[in-house]
């Protein structure tokens, strides 16, 4: 239970974190910079699999039937995308990273479902280095 509570807060910490920084991919990143009608915003990390972050990622929202939409992490891996409309479902919305000298391993969905419209989906992408051995 305490690790639940733990990972909450984190998950929490890092979206305020991701919403008062400039600078991200679409917009200035403020915290009012949301409207419900721009549907979720998709935000989290990129880590290797030994759960260090990667800096300078790219990541890309593949949007069914729309262009997709692509952003960098910062310094502290982390990304954030705008978003896309409420007409948008996220089940159409697949996000992946790359970064040269890694491959993706997997893509984690850490928000929970619920009853109402999300205002914030994360995602988490783990990726590996290339030629790195597998634990």
């Amino acid at each position: 239970m305490k690790s639940r509570a733990v990972q909450v807060t984190v998950s929490l910490f890092a979206y305020l974190l991701l919403s008062i920084t400039a600078a991200w991919a679409g917009g200035e990143g403020g915290p009012d910079d949301h409207v419900h009608d721009d549907g979720p915003n998709y935000f989290g990390f990129v880590k290797d699999t030994a759960g260090k972050t990667i800096r300078d990622a790219k990541v890309t929202a593949d949007i069914k039937g729309r262009p997709s939409i692509v952003a960098r992490t910062n310094a502290a891996g982390a990304y954030r995308i705008p978003g896309f409309g409420k007409d948008i479902s996220p089940t159409n919305v697949t996000i992946s990273c790359v970064k040269d000298g890694y491959k993706q391993t997997k893509t984690l969905l850490k928000t929970r479902p619920s009853k109402t419209p999300p205002t914030a989906i994360e995602i988490e992408c783990t990726m590996q280095q290339v030629g790195a051995k597998t634990k």
